[in-house]
């Protein structure tokens, strides 16, 4: 089986991020709150990490802002959005 990959959420506001958390956390997909790295500082400045091998455009919801994937120290976005 394959390794999670990890990724880390960008949201608007942080209602938005909590709310985000509560749905990863009711599919069992392992997710975090943490404070935005500093190389991402934007926003409302707290994200979520999480673990999936799901498609990720799956669970893209209106309250992400950008979506990366995270590989060592290398952010690469993957979903953005204008609000």
């Amino acid at each position: 089986m394959e390794a999670s990959k990890e990724y880390f959420a960008v949201f608007f506001t942080p209602s938005g991020a909590i709310r985000f958390h509560r749905f990863l956390r009711s599919n069992n997909i392992p997710a975090e709150v943490k404070p935005l790295p500093r190389i991402l500082s934007i926003s409302c400045g707290i994200g979520i990490e999480f673990f999936t091998n799901l498609d990720v455009n799956l669970l893209i919801s209106k309250d992400i802002k950008e979506l990366y994937l995270h590989q060592g120290y290398q952010y690469t976005l993957k979903y953005t959005k204008d609000q």
